[in-house]
């Protein structure tokens, strides 16, 4: 009859007196302070070494996990740099077809003789480029 009444605990912190909370961890309230007799209780120790076991299998899980992150983050950035090139290399290939076939097309406004072989041997060129671009591209 002289031992203190223990209080229960009834797992309510400062936010469940707010409306619509819900704990995103059911024992995350829960009393986590154990006494010399409690830590002396083989279920105890075994409990803990058991968590202990489980917590390194999983730290060891997410070290690979981690590795894995940074090459595939490395291999990311290689291939956002070649996807860079790649498109830029689309423009210049456009570039050069749409200007040369205008060029060919603007030839045959004026005399071959005077001014139109220059429209048709520049491009001419452009096109040849533009084509040999998208092929060395390729290869």
């Amino acid at each position: 009859m002289g031992e203190p009444e223990i209080e229960k605990d009834l797992g309510k912190g400062q936010e469940e007196s707010t409306k619509g909370y819900i704990p995103g961890k059911p024992y995350s309230k829960l009393r986590r302070e154990l006494a010399d007799e409690d830590l002396s209780n083989p279920a105890v120790q075994k409990l803990l070494l058991s968590e202990i076991d489980k917590l390194e299998l999983r730290v060891s899980d997410l070290e690979i996990i981690e590795q894995n992150f940074h090459s595939l983050d490395k291999d990311k950035a290689v291939l956002v740099e070649k996807l860079k090139t790649h498109n830029s290399l689309e423009i210049l290939y456009g570039f050069c077809l749409s200007i040369g076939s205008g060029l060919l097309g603007l030839s045959s406004m004026f005399k071959i003789n005077e001014q139109g072989w220059i429209f048709l041997v520049v491009g001419g060129i452009l096109i040849i480029g533009g084509i040999l671009s998208k092929y060395v591209k390729w290869s």
